[in-house]
């Protein structure tokens, strides 16, 4: 496919980087010092400083890493050193922490082993080759595989506790599997492999078949009802982890469950005006559409996306269209629809949709793709909140929660996130651009 777009010019581009250098400027007054170097601030009123690439530092320090290399400051890499290091020292101290792609090792792995590759410093890659032992050691031997049991996430939500096998993308084996994946690419450990299979094999038989094709739950013996078939919770994540896996493997059974999970996707599909598809949030929740990467297009699009690229059958491709179009029937970005609320982030709002409209036009070449980035851009940046050279989303991280509001720094809920897609557009022309994909994302430009 092309892979020519068309250029932004000079003068919006050097007002993009000033927009952006304010977001730099409000991630800066919220950094404090730890005892090995940097953290951030979850929010500027002092709260908690986590080192997830969700919601802390680690996102933070991936922020900086491509503000590097987009402008080539060499501040900006000092200060991912400065938050590696502070990373690399929890990592040392953890005996334990969750293998949640984004708030866990994978994520972890996955930011030390880039700030490596960007500075040519060894311990940064000795760290993430150590979480990657410390996902083996925390690995049981479960039925035909490898996975991880926890306590169970959202207790503080849903006030249920206790300890469960966790299966999808987002908090479960899903994730690991594409962070064990990461990790075979990057040659940080020979046995990264084996435990991606083996923690297939482990997903393969914990489907739960239907006469649409697999769905995974979140987690084994689920406490409530939360059927979903999108990316975050649902098929379309394990399905992508295993169409993944089929790359590196050629196991046809990998491709063939993925297909079969896509299948599960599209028929939680429902039509909407110009011939759009949108899918459910949730089997119980029938009528509530996301569309933010969580359990909307620009993650369940992922998914279709890799297995056109694995086939070449245009089926998928023109699936993905069929769904943006769905998410631009409901008046998105500038209308606000209960499943797209005052949330700008990467995991539920504008950012996550704005980078994967940049990704697309950047792969496809579809004008209209970089179009609807740019709206994204305009909207985000009006709800934005500027003050003496800082700029900042108040936002709401929670659908269920429309009136808790905070100014967050992180990645996947945040500021730097949001930055993040803002720089993406800004350098669409560079090669490379200033992305630095996630192990879950197919676009690696």
């Amino acid at each position: 496919m092309p892979s020519s777009t068309p250029s932004n010019s000079p003068m919006a581009a050097d007002e993009r980087l000033a927009r952006i250098l304010e977001v730099e400027a409000f991630l800066d007054s919220c950094r404090i010092d730890g005892a090995s170097g940097a953290l951030w601030q979850r929010t500027p009123e002092g709260s908690e400083s986590p080192h997830s690439l969700y919601h802390g530092s680690a996102g933070v320090v991936l922020f900086y890493l491509e503000l590097h290399r987009a402008t080539g400051d060499d501040r900006h890499l000092e200060i991912a050193v400065d938050g590696a290091d502070e990373l690399l020292a929890s990592v040392d101290e953890r005996h334990h922490s969750s293998v949640a792609i984004y708030s866990g090792l994978p994520g972890h792995l996955f930011v030390l082993n880039e700030t490596a590759k960007a500075t040519g410093l060894d311990r940064f890659r000795s760290g993430a080759a150590s979480v990657v032992q410390q996902m083996l050691d925390q690995s049981e031997v479960l039925g035909a595989g490898i996975g991880w049991v926890e306590p169970m996430p959202f207790s503080d939500i849903t006030g249920i506790t206790g300890e469960r096998e966790l299966i999808d993308l987002s908090i479960g084996a899903a994730g690991a599997g594409l962070g064990l994946l990461y990790a075979h690419r990057q040659h940080l450990d020979d046995r990264a492999l084996t435990a991606a299979i083996g923690t297939a094999d482990r997903l393969l038989e914990m489907a739960v078949e239907t006469p649409d094709g697999p769905n995974w739950l979140m987690m084994a013996d689920m406490p409530f009802a939360f059927t979903a078939p999108n990316f975050a919770h649902g098929a379309a994540g394990v399905g992508y982890f295993l169409a993944d896996l089929f790359r590196a493997t050629a196991d046809q059974r990998y491709l063939d469950t993925a297909i079969a999970a896509a299948g599960f996707v599209e028929a939680h599909a429902t039509t909407t005006a110009d011939d759009g598809l949108l899918v459910c949030h949730t089997e119980e929740q029938p009528d509530l559409h996301y569309l933010g990467v969580c359990h909307g297009p620009p993650g369940t699009g992922r998914l279709m996306y890799l297995l056109h690229e694995i086939t070449g059958d245009d089926h998928w491709l023109d699936w993905l269209q069929a769904n943006l179009r769905g998410l631009l029937s409901t008046g998105a970005p500038e209308a606000r629809s209960r499943g797209l609320w005052q949330n700008f982030g990467q995991c539920c709002g504008d950012a996550g949709l704005g980078d994967y409209a940049v990704s697309l036009a950047q792969a496809t070449g579809n004008a209209d793709c970089l179009a609807l980035a740019e709206r994204v851009e305009t909207v985000v940046i009006a709800a934005s909140e500027v003050s003496e050279g800082r700029r900042w989303w108040p936002q709401a991280e929670h659908r269920s929660r429309p009136t808790f509001i905070e100014s967050q720094t992180g990645y996947m809920q945040g500021a730097a996130g949001i930055a993040s897609f803002l720089l993406h557009l800004a350098t669409i022309d560079d090669q490379p651009t200033s992305k630095i994909a996630l192990p879950d994302s197919p676009f690696t430009r």
